[in-house]
């Protein structure tokens, strides 16, 4: 039997190569993808008549062949795998309304390789879009709770062991700090995707007169993609964007882990409403973060389709390839969906999240977190180097360690035999002074420095970063608007053809 696709090939494709390979890809083509195929269609239809390639009728004839299939929906096209793939199963559909011989005119000056490529940064385009503005929301949820918790002191830990007294305010500031870079990166993802393939033909161009600068511009593309095997050999879009989403889940892991630490009954620092949980079959006690779960689960699944799309990339040539352009992409996407499925759980979390304030503030005050500051007092007061400070300091709280006590059995006097074991004197220190120097609420307040923890420094930066969401949703709305503006035009230069 024929080969559905090419008189070259004298044999219908077999059974298991279709079913493997073309079926798989096929059934994806939803109401989105056949958007972007219509408009791709509608904008190279446009451009060939009004470049004198096609005639005029032929044009108008192919344009409401385009606007049957959109309005019959991706239902209507016989996504047949012998098609190969979705770009011959919509022409097969557009030949059956229009005529084979019209539909054929429509691939002049391209290839299914420059209609993948083009199909792919359309999609890329629109997802990052779509996760930009699921980020900016997420950013506004981690900003609004720093700002809630600016005044909560809590420990800071290295090495999750106690270190010095933060906010929790503070903590989510640093939180949103990484989130605003991550939104750099994807919108980055977004200014490289932005160029069109279409006119790149198979690899080298084509040698009829089109007008690729008007293609790309109906595409709402700011520019077309030059030179031409790069343009439809590489998808490092895809991967750039993979990696951008990867790099967020590996700091929402990070953060997650924090939280689930801070939540454990051994902790329990952190709480959550109920329905931000699970429970157990079996133990009827059980109260299970397992949204925290989640996400450290969901950066390990990011991890694995980022090394397995470059592991399938980097052995192939540099050229057009199953392995370089759609198999070896293919967790891509679904990490996509999911990466956006999970932002809204994430602000989730971070509008529920409610820390046992009291708790931190005392524990802070039991667990030797000011020792940094007595340190620094001394420095201040007595004039001694920081390193010896820091020996006196360490010693006095080995000797508190030593006796089962803690941070406020650190005495003057103990202090004062510390500081003569270590440097060989005494401080005339007021106990009032070292009860000052340890007070978690005074550390917090005395880190006036760009970055610290005190309150009107995490308030400003807090200021600042609103101002920065609020220019990065700016950009992305124009973005759309843009699209939005694309499209409208390309509707108007289809109309005038078609009707």
């Amino acid at each position: 039997m024929k080969n559905s696709v090419s008189s070259r090939l004298t044999e219908r494709t077999a059974a298991e190569v279709a079913r493997t390979i073309y079926e798989p890809p096929m059934q994806g083509f939803d109401a989105p993808a056949l958007e972007r195929m219509c408009a791709l269609n509608e904008a190279h239809a446009v451009m060939l008549a009004g470049c004198g390639l096609i005639p005029a009728d032929c044009a108008r004839d192919l344009l409401r062949g385009v606007a049957t299939i959109r309005a019959e929906g991706p239902g209507a096209i016989d996504l047949d795998p012998q098609f190969e793939d979705s770009y011959f199963a919509f022409e097969n559909r557009l030949g059956q309304i229009a005529g084979r011989g019209v539909a054929g005119w429509l691939h002049v000056g391209r290839s299914r390789n420059d209609i993948g490529a083009t199909l792919d940064r359309m999609a890329v385009r629109e997802t990052c879009l779509a996760l930009l503005a699921e980020m900016e929301a997420t950013r506004r949820a981690c900003l609004e709770a720093a700002g809630r918790h600016v005044l909560t002191v809590m420990p800071g830990y290295t090495h999750l062991q106690p270190a010095q007294p933060i906010t929790f305010g503070y903590y989510l500031a640093n939180v949103a700090q990484g989130m605003e870079r991550e939104h750099e990166r994807l919108a980055a993802v977004l200014d490289r995707a932005d160029a069109c393939p279409l006119g790149s033909a198979a690899l080298a161009g084509t040698s009829f007169p089109i007008d690729r600068d008007e293609t790309a511009a109906l595409l709402g593309f700011a520019r077309p993609a030059v030179p031409g095997l790069d343009a439809v050999a590489s998808r490092d879009f895809v991967t750039e964007l993979l990696w951008a989403v990867t790099s967020a889940q590996v700091l929402f892991s990070r953060v997650a882990q924090d939280l689930y630490t801070f939540t454990t009954w051994e902790f329990g620092a952190l709480s959550f409403p109920d329905r931000v949980a699970g429970t157990s079959s079996i133990m009827p006690q059980k109260k299970n973060m397992l949204p925290l779960e989640y996400f450290r689960a969901e950066a390990g699944r990011s991890i694995g389709a980022l090394a397995g799309a470059l592991s399938a990339v980097k052995g192939s040539n540099y050229s057009i390839g199953l392995d370089s352009v759609r198999e070896g992409l293919a967790d891509a996407w679904p990490a996509f969906a999911r990466f956006r499925a999970a932002l809204p759980l994430l602000r989730l979390i971070l509008e529920t999240a409610t820390p046992d304030a009291e708790k931190l503030l005392q524990r802070c005050k039991a667990n030797f977190s000011t020792a940094t500051d007595l340190a620094d007092g001394l420095v201040r007061d007595f004039g001694i180097s920081f390193r010896d400070a820091h020996h006196v300091v360490g010693r006095a709280v080995q000797r508190v360690l030593a006796t089962g006590g803690g941070a406020e059995d650190l005495t003057v006097e103990v202090l004062n035999a510390a500081a003569e074991d270590e440097i060989g004197r005494r401080f005339d220190l007021p106990e009032e002074r070292l009860r000052r120097w340890m007070d978690p609420v005074e550390a917090v307040r005395a880190r006036t420095v760009p970055g610290g923890t005190a309150p009107e420094v995490v308030t400003a930066m807090l200021a600042r970063m609103e101002a920065r969401l609020s220019a990065d949703a700016s950009a992305r709305e124009a973005r759309t608007a843009a699209l939005a503006e694309a499209a409208s035009r390309l509707a108007g230069r289809v109309a005038a053809l078609r009707d």
